[in-house]
């Protein structure tokens, strides 16, 4: 019995008809939640811990966030290997690298604040 090989291809048994496929079947993804208006909402403080040291942008991991200065004002996050986002208006801009400083989000309030916070209520 022999086989015939064409140019090393063994060929499928879907030959046929390769050129009309079944259109994808449409995936249900359900819907953003319905938002509150702008009149139902609180002012609010974040508290984030800022490295001392900067670090250079390509040693960011993707969607961490950082700040361009020592304060931690201004907070962005690494999109991609050369893009990056300010928090303030989600546009995403090109980065060629840079010294950055790492932001961390944090619920540690110091002593003092707490004690305000408290006299406030």
């Amino acid at each position: 019995m022999e086989q015939t090989i064409n140019n090393g291809i063994k060929p499928d048994g879907n030959s046929t008809n390769t050129g009309t496929k079944k259109p994808r079947k449409q995936r249900y993804l359900p819907g953003l939640p319905i938002a509150s208006s702008a009149k139902d909402t609180n002012k609010g403080i974040l508290d984030v811990l800022v490295n001392r040291s900067p670090v250079e942008f390509s040693a960011l991991e993707n969607y961490e966030l950082f700040s361009t200065v020592d304060d931690g004002s201004d907070p962005m996050i690494k999109i991609s290997v050369s893009k990056a986002s300010r928090l303030s208006d989600a546009k995403p801009f090109i980065t060629g690298g840079g010294r950055c400083y790492r932001v961390r989000l944090t619920n540690y309030r110091p002593q003092q604040s707490q004690n305000h916070n408290q006299g406030d209520s």
